[in-house]
Parts: structure tokens; C-alpha cells; sequence
């Protein structure tokens, strides 16, 4: 009797183990059926979010140049460079210089210094106005000004080198007000809006878009995303 318990119990535990090597295999295949249509929605989630946390970072960028404006009363110049990095990572740096005499014409004359540390936005490049101004919040009631159109640029010395180049530039007056530069002689014009796109880099299927509105007469900056 003690014998058949035995048996019988050995079958059930057999009955009731693990998995058979078909069944595992079926599992595998489903798991990865659907990790190969969920990827790309988890890829654009994260470019998303990284794009985002860029334009914030834009945002900031614009933000401290108009208060180093305000406080030090005189003018603050931000500029763009969008060379890759060394590792070969699409990246925009936003760069910020102060005059040290307070007039406009410390741009062309050299007589300016940094104000803050670049801006190192990775992973994106500057988009057109075609591509921001359908965002969520874009104030199409306000002429903008695209700085991506816009020619001015100047050069700064950044680890050693005195000829990395700053393009897209705009400035921020005494008042804290937002100018564009209009020609070669620095002339400048104070704007109603001014406009940046950053566009995920490399591109994928999907375009992951964001940008920042700058008012020229407050300074206020309003951050666009998806």
C-alpha cells in the first residue's frame, strides 16, 4: 500500500513541474513578437523626453541671459553652434556672452566676455518654423521671428579654441528686452516674438519636435512640445 502511495505521488509531482521545452519556446516567441512592436513606441517615449528636457534647457538658457542683462545692464548676446560633439552625437551648444561696457557695439567690437557656461543640447538639431509652429500652445496671434533664419553670428573661445562660431544670435537689452540683430553693423530691432525648433537627431520615422517662444518686449519664455 505504502508502495502505491509511492508511485502515485511520484506521477503527480511529475505531472505538476515545470514547463515543456514547446511550451517554453512558444512563450519566448510571443515575448519577442510583442518587444518588436512595443520598441518603437518606447524609443519615441524616450526621444520625446529627451527632446523636452532640451528645450527646458533652452528655456533656462534664455532666462538667465535676460536676467545677466537686467542685472549687470548691459547687453547679452545668446548664439548657437550645432558642430557634433567628439563622439560624433548630433549636438547644438547655446552660448551666451555679456559687453563689458553696456552699448551694442561691444558685439563687433570684441569687447565682450562669457556670462555663463555653454549649453550642451544632445541628440537634436535646429528645426525650421514650418515644424514648430503646429505644436500644442504656439501663439500664431504674434508675428515670430524663426532665429534659425537669422545670419548675425560670433566667435568665442571655448576649451582652447578661440574660433568656434556662434550663429542665430539674439540679444537682450539693458531693459531685458528681446532684439534681433539686423545687419552687419550690429544694428538692433526689438522683436514682438522670437522663435527656436530643436528637432530629435539622428531623424527617425517619426519627427520628435519642441521649441521655445521668447517675447521680445517681456522676455517671457514659453516652452513647446508635443
Amino acid at each position: 500500500m505504502a508502495m502505491a502511495t509511492f508511485v502515485m505521488a511520484r506521477k503527480n509531482l511529475r505531472t505538476q513541474g515545470g514547463f515543456s521545452l514547446v511550451e517554453m519556446m512558444c512563450v519566448l516567441a510571443v515575448i519577442s513578437i510583442m518587444a518588436s512592436v512595443a520598441w518603437p513606441s518606447i524609443v519615441g517615449i524616450i526621444g520625446g523626453d529627451r527632446l523636452a528636457n532640451n528645450a527646458y534647457t533652452l528655456s533656462n538658457v534664455m532666462q538667465q541671459a535676460r536676467a545677466t542683462a537686467m542685472a549687470r545692464h548691459t547687453y547679452v548676446w545668446v548664439g548657437f553652434n550645432t558642430n557634433p560633439s567628439p563622439d560624433g552625437v548630433p549636438t547644438v551648444t547655446a552660448a551666451s556672452i555679456c559687453g563689458n561696457s553696456g552699448v551694442a557695439g561691444d558685439l563687433q567690437s570684441g569687447n565682450y566676455v562669457m556670462s555663463e557656461k555653454p549649453a550642451i543640447l544632445r541628440n537634436v538639431a535646429i528645426s525650421a518654423q514650418s515644424n514648430y509652429q503646429t505644436l500644442p500652445g504656439y501663439d500664431a496671434n504674434v508675428t515670430t521671428t524663426d532665429m534659425a533664419a537669422l545670419s548675425y553670428s560670433f566667435t568665442l573661445s571655448i576649451g582652447g579654441n578661440s574660433n568656434v562660431s556662434f550663429g542665430n544670435v539674439i540679444a537682450f537689452d539693458p531693459n531685458g528686452q528681446a532684439n534681433s540683430a539686423q545687419n552687419s553693423t550690429g544694428a538692433l530691432q526689438l522683436v514682438q516674438c522670437l522663435g527656436m525648433g530643436l528637432q530629435a537627431a539622428p531623424s527617425s520615422s517619426k519627427l520628435h519636435v519642441a521649441a521655445i517662444q521668447v517675447r521680445g518686449l517681456s522676455g517671457d519664455v514659453t516652452v513647446l512640445r508635443q
